[in-house]
């Protein structure tokens, strides 16, 4: 007997996120991996370790299990999920011990990215801001084509959450890559999370990890987040990759109440009614958001064009944009001086 994803027996997910972690739970609870799923968490990720403890307290789905954090599987076996389709550790096991079926599930808004470079032979299977050395080019060349053959022979599928373009559902479909959604049905169910004063809106602003990255410029961004708490106040929520160059400018500035997520935004803010407000840059937290807690108003603003540094790439800035052109909302021009 086989289920919804072909398989018989245990699956194996690779995890190096909380939001990969999520992504293997959901994609076990809908039924879309083997009957029995284990969790292997990388090792030395701290958030990773928090993430695990809360969905453990909340209750994992039936049939699943987290095992202890390790380091990555040398052999994939019959079938492994993997969230993150950039990692070295990800492309050494595909090339020295790959499974017999691959499932990729998501690893933010990067699964975008990771689709153009299965579907296009010129697109290379690295992160495009981050420089590459010539062996980690090398192997990552070896993994792109690995998949590229187990998509060829039937033995991949894609799990997302992301609105992927027709054009790329439509090359997926015709190289054999079946692409399945993730709806986080499962998150979803669960009671609890963010709570709110009934009848008073509560604004809740997402951090970003753009700036730490070096992706965009700190001072607007600031400048933004201030003139937002001049007009209210507004809950926080740090990025857990957020540094000082953020969050000490911030900290004490009236109006704002600074909160250091523990947990993935996808479980602390589950619970969020028609009350709350949320107001993003560019983020995953914004689709998955609105799939979790669909009565809560979220808004996703693009980044300014003078906000990005010089050195950003242009494939990053495309992926960085709001999920649908009917929700580009721009920043007013005051907020970044």
């Amino acid at each position: 007997m086989t289920d919804v994803a072909g398989t018989t027996g245990t699956v194996q997910a690779w995890v190096e996120s909380p939001f990969q972690l999520l992504g293997a739970l959901e994609a076990h609870a809908a039924g879309r991996l083997g009957r029995r799923l284990d969790v292997l968490p990388r090792k030395d990720v701290e958030p990773l370790v928090t993430a695990v403890a809360e969905v453990t307290r909340l209750g994992l789905p039936e049939g699943a299990a987290v095992r202890l954090p390790s380091g990555a599987p040398r052999r994939g076996g019959d079938d492994l999920a993997v969230g993150d389709a950039f990692s070295g550790a990800v492309h050494r096991l595909l090339v020295q011990g790959p499974p017999r079926r691959l499932v990729l599930l998501d690893d933010g808004r990067s699964t975008r990215r990771v689709m153009d470079a299965l579907l296009d032979p010129e697109i290379p299977l690295v992160r495009p801001h981050v420089r590459q050395t010539a062996h980690r080019n090398v192997l990552a060349r070896m993994a792109k084509a690995r998949i590229r053959r187990m998509i060829s022979q039937g033995r991949v599928r894609v799990i997302t959450s992301l609105p992927l373009p027709d054009r790329v559902l439509r090359e997926a479909a015709a190289i054999g890559l079946p692409v399945e959604p993730n709806d986080f049905a499962w998150l979803r169910s669960l009671p609890g999370g963010e709570s709110g004063q009934p009848g008073v809106e509560k604004t809740i602003v997402l951090g970003t990890s753009m700036v730490a990255n070096r992706l965009i410029k700190a001072a607007p961004y600031l400048s933004w987040i201030r003139g937002l708490a001049d007009r209210g106040p507004v809950v926080y929520r740090a990025h857990r990759r957020e540094n000082a160059s953020t969050l000490s400018p911030l900290t004490n500035y009236p109006g704002i109440t600074m909160v250091h997520g523990e947990v993935p935004v996808e479980i602390s803010l589950r619970g969020m009614t028609e009350a709350h407000r949320v107001m993003s840059l560019p983020s995953t937290a914004v689709t998955t958001l609105r799939l979790i807690a669909p009565q809560a108003r979220i808004q996703e603003f693009a980044v300014p064009r003078d906000w990005w540094m010089p050195e950003t790439p242009e494939a990053a800035r495309q992926h960085l944009v709001p999920d649908d052109e009917s929700d580009f909302l721009e920043i007013p021009q005051h907020s970044s001086h």
